[in-house]
């Protein structure tokens, strides 16, 4: 048997339906997605610093103006030519280094010669 609502129950289920109907008027819906902990805390610090009061106002500011830029600009700003195609983390350094040590003692014959760094082998006579 189904519980009956309380009046404060009945309230809130009404207020949410309400909202819900408002939302779906404006064409107003809810979007999720995942962010890395680094650039939520930037667009925070961003959010705090533009005098935004909440983050869904940056959010839309910044779709509207990714949205007034022409085609030519959206595109050039997606390519991204800057960004690496991959990136090697320090700790996959390390493991790769690791390993590549351990195959030149297994097979010894192509050690690394590291070059000089000392300024006398790089100045003009």
């Amino acid at each position: 048997m189904a519980e009956k609502k309380t009046g404060a129950a009945k309230h809130s289920a009404d207020y949410r339906d309400r909202q819900k109907e408002v939302a779906e008027k404006l064409g107003i819906e809810k979007v999720f997605f995942k962010m890395p902990a680094g650039i939520k805390a930037a667009m925070a610090a961003e959010i705090e610093h533009h005098g935004y009061a909440q983050v869904q106002e940056l959010w839309h500011d910044l779709a509207l103006s990714w949205i007034a830029q022409v085609p030519e600009e959206r595109s050039r700003r997606l390519e991204r030519p800057d960004a690496p195609a991959f990136y090697i983390s320090p700790t996959l350094a390390r493991q790769f280094e690791a390993a590549s040590t351990a195959e030149i003692k297994r097979d010894p014959g192509d050690e690394i010669i590291r070059p000089q760094t000392d300024r006398a082998a790089h100045e003009p006579f």
